[in-house]
Parts: C-alpha cells; structure tokens; sequence
C-alpha cells in the first residue's frame, strides 16, 4: 500500500509540474504580448525624436541670441568685415555645432534607457512568474508595468549652452575698451583687437 501510495504522490507531483510549467509558458506569452504590442522600434525611434523635438528649438533660440549678442559686440567695435568677425563666427559655429551632437547624443541615450527599462521590467516579470507560476498575477503586473513604462518622459529645460560664449564677449570687450581708453594703463592679459573702439573714439593720452 506504501509503494502504491508514494507511486501516486510522484505522479501527481509530476502532474503538478507540468501544469506549472504551463502556466509558466502562457504566462511568458502573455507578458511578451503585452510588452511587444507597445515597446517596438518605432516606440523607441519616438523617445528619440520627443527629446530632439524639445531640446532642438531651444538650441536655435539660443544659438539665435548669441549671433546676435556677437554681432552687437562686432558693430560696436567696427568690425562687421574683419577678419576677427570671420574668427568669432567661426567659434560660435563649432560651439553651436558640438551643442547639436551633444543633444543627438542626449537623444539616443534617451531611447536607449527606455529600451533598457522596458527589458528590465520584462526580465523582472519573467522571474517572478518563474517563482511563483502565477500567470494570471504576472499579467496583471505587466500591463500595470507597461502603462506606467509608456508614460511621457519629463524633460529639463536646456543650461545656456552659449553662456560662457557671450559673457567672454562682454568681459573681453570691457577689458579692451578699458585698455584703449585708459591708453594701455588698464592691464588686460591679451588683446583679440576684436572689441578696440573704432578711430573716431575718444582716447586718453
């Protein structure tokens, strides 16, 4: 009676197995149904794009204002067409240039850190109905997870990129007027030539 009672508590485990293991593989289908059906390429190309499409116009205001602020500093020193205008449009140019492929950069860390968090979450679900053979509970918890995972990202407002730019335009043109007017008393360390008044200007001597 003993081997026949311990033969039907192994078949019935076995059996118990089987079905958990069932649950295991619907389950599984269930969260990938779930998460593949919201979480594709194109989901994630758009994460890229959303942080391109704010952070991108802010860049061109700012650009915008700095060519301004240059441009005000350039007229007000005679130098619309001089070589120093050509130099300090240059410098802007790359300093506009590398802000553009940090932002892309930004941008594509973006979509990667959505990917990442989506696979997170998928590889955490999978586990835990590994565990616990809970189909119907992992479900539930998966479109919980993909509601909360497809939620619009909260972005920070732009630093002033050109910032260090257009205050060096002021403290450099402070410094060259000074050392103009004061006819080189007033110490500056070197002078650009790009903000020294024009020759009507009056000059101590």
């Amino acid at each position: 009676m003993g081997k026949k009672g311990g033969g039907n508590e192994a078949k019935q485990a076995r059996e118990d197995e089987q079905a958990r293991q069932e649950r295991i593989r619907q389950g599984t289908t269930r969260v990938g149904s779930i998460f593949d059906s919201q979480f594709n390429d194109d989901y994630f190309d758009k994460q890229r794009q959303s942080f391109l499409d704010y952070a991108a116009p802010q860049l061109e205001d700012q650009y915008g204002k700095a060519q301004k602020e240059l441009t005000f500093s350039l007229a007000r020193g005679g130098l619309m067409n001089s070589s120093a205008r050509a130099d300090k449009v240059g410098e802007l140019q790359q300093l506009y240039d590398l802000n553009k492929q940090q932002i892309a950069d930004e941008a594509l860390s973006h979509s990667t850190q959505a990917r990442n968090s989506v696979e997170d979450a998928r590889s955490n679900l999978i586990a835990t109905l590994n565990a616990t053979g809970d189909a119907e509970g992992v479900a539930n918890s998966a479109i919980t997870r993909a509601s909360a995972l497809s939620k619009p990202a909260a972005y920070s407002p732009l630093a002033q990129l050109f910032g260090d730019f257009t205050s060096g335009l002021g403290t450099q043109a402070a410094l060259e007027r000074a050392n103009y007017y004061s006819g080189g008393q007033t110490p500056v360390r070197y002078s650009t030539g790009l903000f020294t008044p024009s020759a009507g200007s009056v000059k101590v001597s």
